[in-house]
């Protein structure tokens, strides 16, 4: 029996600035990579630390090799790049996109489109990652949800379409050499670490220190994603949103200060996301020491928007 048209499955077209198709297969093997070193050198990094000490050069190599990663994503790749809550030098730019291009995720072009679609479809059809809709406008529950918004989005058959949400950065000669040298970065953030350890205790610390890398680079990747998941699932909100964004104090810490997500949906250009006076945002704390060394400028602070009358309670 022939099938009728009326029969037929309707194909539904994904919302506009999201390509679904042929050209994920790149952001599948790029993100294959960038997670599973860091995870695999994880693994080992557990397992090397069973039979070899752990020195004060791999200490040292972790926390500072944690805060860069951290202020490069936050102050650089979140709140200059996507967000221009500052303006700095074109040296300083460069430094904040090297120290964010470290951190094993997408490229600076990637992260930033991914993150202007996320704000323009937040929990809405359209959006990259969120708990509540999927790549396909489906809307998986519970656990589904939280995996989708964590990690599965990287994995999924769209992408952000640059012509919609990235034009602009493609004239921008910072942007576009991080999305040229990509590769390079993850390279290094594991490079310098190995050639400090090897400068201070020869090739067993160097090891180690390599390995210490890919462990606090899977500590970072995994607190950046749970904004995505648990920062739209669990927390408390200071604002009444069209999405289901909140602040959770615990991811904050980790993010230093990006955890505050519902503030951020709030205000999405103020450089502060903490607008408590219990909400430490060291990466707003950061952007003000720029601003006092004279490295920054144009601050975009919350309560300095214009016309706004609600303030955090």
């Amino acid at each position: 029996m022939a099938i009728s048209q009326l029969d037929q499955p309707v194909a539904v077209a994904p919302p506009r600035g999201v390509i679904a198709g042929g050209r994920a297969l790149k952001k599948k093997i790029d993100n294959t990579l960038l997670i599973g070193v860091p995870l695999a050198g994880s693994v080992g990094c557990l397992f090397w630390f069973r039979s070899h000490p752990i020195h004060a050069v791999e200490v040292v190599t972790f926390i500072l090799g944690y805060f860069v990663i951290g202020m490069g994503t936050g102050v650089g790749f979140h709140r200059y790049f996507s967000h221009k809550s500052f303006l700095t030098p074109t040296w300083v730019a460069y430094l904040l996109g090297a120290a964010g291009s470290m951190s094993f995720q997408s490229s600076l072009l990637t992260w930033v489109t991914d993150h202007r679609r996320h704000h323009a479809q937040s929990d809405h059809c359209g959006d990259a990652h969120s708990p509540i809709v999927d790549g396909h406008c489906d809307h998986p529950e519970g656990l589904k949800g939280l995996f989708h918004a964590h990690i599965g989005w990287m994995f999924d058959d769209t992408v952000t379409d640059i012509n919609v949400y990235g034009r602009d950065l493609a004239r921008d000669p910072v942007i576009m050499f991080f999305a040229r040298t990509h590769y390079m970065w993850p390279v290094l953030s594991l490079v310098i670490p190995g050639l400090i350890g090897y400068a201070f205790g020869g090739v067993t610390d160097a090891w180690g220190c390599v390995l210490a890398a890919c462990l606090r680079t899977m500590l970072f990747q995994h607190s950046v994603w749970a904004v995505n998941s648990f920062g739209h699932t669990f927390g408390y909100e200071n604002y009444n949103m069209r999405n289901n964004s909140k602040n959770n104090t615990f991811l904050a810490w980790l993010t230093f200060g990006d955890g505050y997500h519902n503030n951020h949906h709030r205000y999405p250009r103020s450089a502060f996301h903490g607008l408590r006076k219990d909400e430490v945002d060291l990466n707003g704390i950061i952007i003000t020491g720029l601003g006092k060394l004279g490295l920054a400028n144009k601050i975009i602070i919350a309560d300095r928007y214009v016309g706004e009358k609600d303030s955090v309670p």
